[in-house]
């Protein structure tokens, strides 16, 4: 409720009357849009339990017939594709450059939302023009400095090439985040003695948890889908992660085995999933706080 400035009447606002053709609208356009985009991915998942000889037909077979986790031994033996070394190669590197995004982002990001001037805004346009950089542009730059520095088929190579992704889009979510942060909490804190660092650590730190899974989840996910980095810069088998896996055993023996080769899909799939999943609501909230504030 409110209060007119003018009369002094308490105005109660009116409650928007809920349509239901409307909301039929909506979930039955989000139901198509989602049925659209999840289709694939259970064909993939129904698929990968079934022989090679039931695999292909004219139209999508969700049924249960043939349901075998041979594919999925094949997948994961060593005889097999072997997809263990590359599930270590994979977690590892994209584990830390979630964790060497979110140091960084967390800093730079406050200092980034409490600083005003000039420089902020520099720093602000560099992160934008940063973004519009990636890709193909700069492979071979990126792959002349790894030769020198004698990182090429290494993780590392890997997760430093992450930071030039993550860190802009990071650092700018953060600092929105810091901004949703009232000033008076650090004023407060300093004047019952606290350091600008206790302040930041006891503080600031506990209250900036959403954006900072938001941001974590974000760089390990980038990181997990990667193909063109990986493709140019790794190829040993301590090295090399699943989507370079995948791809090169679809170029060698795909077409005789497109059942694991889908079962491999699903087990890439799976792990994204899951952390999605535990994080969910925390990263909805730290999106919104940083994108919507900022």
């Amino acid at each position: 409720m409110t209060t007119s400035q003018v009369t002094g009447e308490v105005i109660t606002p009116r409650k928007q009357k809920v349509r239901p053709l409307e909301v039929l609208g909506r979930y039955t356009a989000l139901f198509v849009l989602m049925a659209f985009l999840l289709l694939p991915a259970a064909w993939m998942a129904f698929s990968s339990l079934k022989p090679n000889s039931m695999l292909f037909g004219a139209t999508p077979d969700f049924t249960l017939e043939g349901v075998s986790l041979a594919n999925y031994r094949w997948a994961l033996r060593p005889d097999g594709m072997d997809m263990g070394q590359l599930l270590i190669n994979t977690f590892s590197t994209n584990l830390m450059s979630a964790l060497l995004t979110t140091a960084f982002c967390a800093v730079a990001g406050y200092g980034l939302a409490r600083y005003k001037g000039g420089l902020a805004r520099a720093l602000v346009a560099f992160l934008v023009i940063s973004q519009m950089i990636q890709g193909p542009m700069i492979m071979v730059p990126w792959y002349q400095i790894a030769a020198t520095l004698d990182l090429i088929n290494t993780r590392e190579v890997l997760v430093l090439i992450y930071q030039t992704l993550t860190i802009p889009a990071a650092i700018w979510l953060m600092a929105g985040f810091y901004r949703a942060i009232p000033v008076e909490l650090e004023e407060a804190a300093a004047m019952d003695g606290c350091s600008k660092l206790g302040t930041f650590w006891r503080i600031i730190l506990p209250l900036s948890l959403p954006g900072l899974a938001a941001i974590s989840l974000y760089a390990f996910i980038l990181g997990w889908n990667d193909y063109q980095y990986a493709l140019i810069l790794t190829s040993s088998e301590y090295s090399k992660t699943l989507q370079i896996g995948i791809a090169q055993v679809m170029n060698s023996i795909g077409a005789t085995n497109w059942g694991g080769i889908l079962a491999a899909g699903t087990i890439a799939v799976i792990p994204a999933v899951i952390l999605f999943s535990l994080v969910q609501k925390t990263l909805i909230s730290g999106l919104t706080a940083g994108s919507v504030k900022g």
